[in-house]
């Protein structure tokens, strides 16, 4: 290790490391959050950062941009030193030679459409939210159609472009607040909704993925109810990884 390294950073190395060996983590598999280990270990997020930074350099883990940190390396750095970090649906379709797209195909406002949603949300079950249809694809190739809702009380304007760029890091730059936790739900089904078999490309009774996930910021706020509906054959859920930063 470099003779710069602080005690304090190479507690950090130490514990990470630890972690990886003693939870037989492999390549791909989510860490936790520089939040949670500046706190199990009692010492600032900026020197868990620097510590982080260390080990992406040593190619031990790498970070996904609005998503975290993770065990390997991927998409190593330029002559800047600056790592390239890509978010796990973007790393995927890199791995199969693709590039990641995100395109909203509809956006509206209505009224919450189950009082499930609302509890999820915590918002009323009269209260309005966001209803927003993006098509996740590699190049020109549909793996995934996202039904998302935000709460129309958390966000007084969207710009649903840029939705197209990166979902959580514009919620962010939104809120000021870091998106962290994901809870999800996922369940095996035949399509046969026909918007789906056209949007997805895929023939009617084909088994798909639907992922229903709650995304929380860091201070605990349920923000997103998204109803995922994935082609496995394709997109691997195991890459959809819970928002760590």
């Amino acid at each position: 290790m470099s003779e710069n390294i602080t005690e304090k950073q190479k507690e950090v190395i130490e514990f990470i490391l630890n972690k990886i060996n003693e939870d037989g983590l492999t390549s791909g598999d989510k860490l936790d959050t520089e939040i949670a280990i500046a706190k199990t270990l009692g010492i600032t997020r900026a020197t868990v950062r620097e510590a982080t930074r260390i080990l992406i350099e040593q190619e031990k883990i790498y970070r996904v941009k609005g998503s975290g940190i993770f065990v390997g390396s991927t998409g190593y750095s330029n002559h800047s030193g600056k790592f390239h970090a890509l978010s796990p649906f973007d790393y995927q379709a890199q791995k199969s030679g693709h590039q990641g797209v995100r395109k909203v195909i509809s956006a509206s406002i209505i009224k919450v459409p189950s009082a499930a949603m609302a509890q999820e949300l915590r918002i009323k079950t009269n209260d309005q939210v966001y209803k927003i249809l993006r098509l996740m694809s590699f190049d020109d190739i549909p793996v995934s159609l996202e039904y998302i809702h935000f709460p129309v009380s958390l966000f007084s304007t969207l710009e649903f472009s840029q939705l197209e760029i990166s979902k959580y890091s514009y919620i962010e730059k939104l809120t000021g607040k870091g998106v962290q936790r994901r809870a999800q739900n996922v369940r095996a089904f035949n399509v046969m909704d026909e918007d789906q078999i056209r949007l997805l490309n895929v023939a009617e009774g084909d088994a798909l993925m639907e992922l229903h996930e709650v995304v929380y910021l860091d201070d605990g706020t349920p923000f997103e109810v998204n109803v995922a509906i994935v082609n496995t054959n394709i997109l691997h859920l195991r890459q959809i990884a819970d928002r760590g930063e």
